[in-house]
C-alpha cells in the first residue's frame, strides 16, 4: 500500500514536470488565434498548424540563429576538453611547486558567483576588439567552465591506475603520448559529464551574448527568443516553436550521453 502510494505521488510529480513541455508543443501547434483564446489547453482545436516551425525557421533569420549556437557551443565543449583534460593531468601526475595552491585556487573559483565578473569581463574583452565576435562570446565561456572541469578530471585522473602510466613510461612514452593515447580515452565518462554540462550552459547562455553582442547577425537561439518575445504582438504559437527549436538539440544529445553522465558524475570523487 505504501508503495502503490509512493509511485502515484511520484507519477503526479513527473507529470507536473512534464506538462509544461506538452503544453509548449500544443501551443506551438496552435493557430495564433487559437492561442490567445484557449492558452490553458495543451491541445491543439483543429489539424496541427506544422507550418508555424517553417515560419519561425524563416522569420528574424532563424536559421543564423541556430548555425551561431551550434558553432558557440561546439567550440566551447572542444576548448574546454583540451584546455582542462591537460592541466588536470599535470595536476594529477606531476609534482611541483605550488601545485596545492594552484589547485585549490581553481576550486575556489567555484564560490565567486559569475554575475560578478561581467563588468571586468565586458570591458577586457571590448578593449580586445572583442565585441561581437565568436571569439568574445566563446572565451569567457570557456573561462568559466574551468574550477569544475579541472576538479572532476583531476579526480577521475587520480581514480586510474599509476601502474598504467609506469607501463607507458617504460615503453618509451613522453607525457604528451601518455595523456593523448592512455588517459584522455579512459576519461571518457568524466569527458562526457563535462561536454553535456557545457553543450547545455552554451547553448542556453543568454547573459554573457546579450552584454557582450548587439549585432542581430550574431544573434544565438536564446537571443532570437528574446527578440521574438519583446515583439509589440506576441504570437505564443510562433514563440513555443521558437523554444522548442531551441530545446530539441539538447532533448536529442542527452540520452545518448546519459551514462557517461551518471558514471562520470558518480566516478572520481576521491580525496586530495
Amino acid at each position: 500500500m505504501v508503495k502503490s502510494i509512493k509511485h502515484i505521488i511520484l507519477v503526479l510529480y513527473g507529470l507536473t514536470c512534464v506538462y509544461p513541455f506538452l503544453w509548449m508543443i500544443g501551443t506551438s501547434l496552435k493557430t495564433s488565434q487559437d492561442a490567445l483564446a484557449n492558452p490553458q489547453s495543451p491541445f491543439p482545436k483543429g489539424a496541427p498548424e506544422w507550418s508555424t516551425f517553417a515560419e519561425v525557421w524563416n522569420k528574424l533569420n532563424f536559421y543564423r540563429f541556430f548555425v551561431n549556437s551550434v558553432v558557440v557551443s561546439v567550440i566551447v565543449i572542444i576548448g574546454v576538453i583540451l584546455i582542462y583534460t591537460m592541466m588536470a593531468y599535470s595536476f594529477a601526475k606531476f609534482r611541483f611547486k605550488g601545485k596545492k595552491f594552484v589547485y585549490y585556487t581553481f576550486i575556489a573559483l567555484l564560490l565567486v558567483p559569475g554575475v560578478t565578473t561581467l563588468i571586468p569581463l565586458y570591458i577586457n574583452m571590448t578593449n580586445l576588439g572583442l565585441q561581437n565576435t565568436y571569439v568574445g562570446m566563446i572565451l569567457p565561456m570557456i573561462n568559466g567552465a574551468a574550477p569544475f572541469a579541472i576538479f572532476l578530471f583531476t579526480s577521475y585522473f587520480r581514480t586510474i591506475s599509476h601502474e598504467l602510466y609506469e607501463c607507458a613510461v617504460l615503453d618509451g612514452c613522453g607525457n604528451f603520448k601518455i595523456y593523448w593515447r592512455v588517459y584522455l580515452p579512459l576519461a571518457l565518462p568524466a569527458i562526457g559529464t563535462i561536454a553535456i554540462l557545457n553543450f547545455i550552459g552554451s547553448w542556453n547562455n543568454i547573459l554573457w551574448p546579450m552584454i557582450i553582442i548587439d549585432k542581430q547577425e550574431m544573434f544565438t537561439l536564446p537571443m532570437g527568443l528574446m527578440y521574438l518575445d519583446s515583439s509589440s504582438f506576441k504570437k505564443w504559437n510562433e514563440l513555443m516553436a521558437g523554444a522548442l527549436i531551441t530545446v530539441i538539440p539538447i532533448l536529442l544529445a542527452f540520452p545518448f550521453m546519459q551514462k557517461m553522465y551518471v558514471k562520470g558524475m558518480t566516478v572520481g570523487s576521491v580525496k586530495m
